[in-house]
């Protein structure tokens, strides 16, 4: 994973025990980069440990862009805290860097070419759009899957 988001800490009144049985209600086992649709179940998948977890949020489209969260459980005074680190898999990111780095090398070849000359700054601001739709569709999920978790690890699992 490649850190490239907000971290987030939420405090639950649950112990870390309870914490992470909820959350284990909460996540879909599984690995993270995979083509299943939640029709019906949990809204996260992912692996959840005795205090570190790993999830992501399944998405009724496919969205490759989806944070990958990893969090850490910690006992506190008054319950516990949930530690996340928010990221991208690799897979994702790896495709975006080739896609502007794609970009970048037509735009020079483009623009060093006289017949083509004027086709350069056409071709980088059409191709850039992808990367960043892929960008905003990544911040867009953030919160939403902050929230999921937030959701679970404060609502006790009931037994």
């Amino acid at each position: 994973m490649f850190e490239f988001g907000p971290k987030r800490v939420v405090q639950t009144g649950l112990s870390p025990e309870q914490a992470l049985a909820a959350l284990r209600k909460a996540v879909a086992p599984g690995p993270l980069f995979a083509l299943d649709r939640p029709r019906t179940g949990p809204t996260l998948r992912g692996t959840v440990g005795t205090q570190r977890f790993t999830v992501v949020r399944r998405a009724q489209f496919l969205n490759s862009f989806t944070p990958v969260v990893e969090g850490v459980v910690v006992a506190t005074e008054n319950g516990s805290q949930v530690q996340l680190t928010l990221g991208m898999h690799v897979i994702p990111f790896i495709t975006i860097a080739a896609w502007i780095s794609t970009t970048v090398f037509l735009a020079v070849w483009t623009n060093r070419t006289e017949d083509l000359e004027s086709l350069s700054l056409p071709l980088a601001l059409s191709s850039l759009m992808a990367p960043a739709l892929a960008f905003f569709a990544y911040r867009a999920d953030v919160e939403t899957v902050v929230h999921e978790i937030s959701l679970a690890v404060t609502t006790p699992a009931a037994p």
